[in-house]
């Protein structure tokens, strides 16, 4: 036993070693409202301006990081992140260091992280009109959080959503699909894949449930609000759901 701890206490001392910080998971209390998710983008010069003459354009919006995804609603345990919000999009400041302690409205306490920053949406393929409105973040539906769907279907609200390019707005655009979903606790979800389902709930629109695309790309949320297969995490997060 002895011989054990020395043995690690050399590793340690030993040059080139480094001990590994792995992010706890935070445990979300069942039934905390945590809210559609907020999709993070890098600044972009050519989509905000030039943060010099622009920044006052840009309202300054704190989010919360619950493993390592990003919501409005504060929880126990998610940790406080400060971005911008402009034209109803969510970025990351910029990485300038000119721009450090610039910004007098800005906490820079709350400033984003490396590892936020390596998890911003790219700009690729944001080619869609604004005129879609709000995005939503739109997950698969999870009995842990919205409950047996036989018992708790009274309690959800349907709604109707708009996919574009694989992702979900708020307003018909030409070119969108309509996709009925379910609010629940201010989460929006796809409803139960059950067969049995079908047709039991007189207030949704059966012709506009969601494709088998729109299943493979939702996540799925635990009761804790964490994705619900290890293994999928993330996925989506391209041309799908955030």
């Amino acid at each position: 036993m002895r011989f054990a701890k020395l043995l690690t206490l050399a590793l340690l001392a030993a040059p080139g070693v480094v001990p590994v910080s792995v992010p706890a998971q935070i445990t979300i209390t069942f039934g905390a409202r945590l809210g559609p998710e907020v999709g993070l983008h890098a600044y972009s010069v050519q989509r905000m301006g030039d943060w010099r003459q622009s920044y006052r354009q840009w309202t300054p919006v704190t989010v919360y990081d619950v493993n390592g995804h990003f919501y409005l609603r504060n929880v126990r345990g998610s940790r406080p992140v400060l971005v911008y919000r402009y034209n109803n999009e969510y970025f990351f400041p910029p990485q300038d260091r000119d721009w450090n302690g610039f910004d007098r409205r800005y906490d820079y306490r709350r400033r984003p992280s490396e590892g936020d920053y390596e998890r911003a949406r790219p700009y690729a393929d944001m080619t869609y009109d604004r005129r879609l409105g709000q995005e939503f973040g739109v997950v698969g539906y999870s009995p842990e959080r919205a409950g047996d769907w036989r018992t708790n279907v009274r309690f959800w609200t349907p709604v109707l959503v708009f996919e574009f390019d694989g992702r979900y707005f708020q307003n018909s655009y030409p070119g969108a699909r309509a996709v009925m979903v379910y609010r629940y606790q201010n989460e929006y979800f796809l409803p139960p894949n059950d067969q049995t389902w079908i047709g039991t709930d007189r207030r949704y629109d059966y012709n506009r449930q969601p494709t088998e695309e729109d299943r493979n790309r939702a996540r799925r949320l635990d009761r804790d609000g964490r994705d619900a297969d290890p293994r999928d995490n993330g996925r989506g997060r391209g041309r799908g759901g955030f």
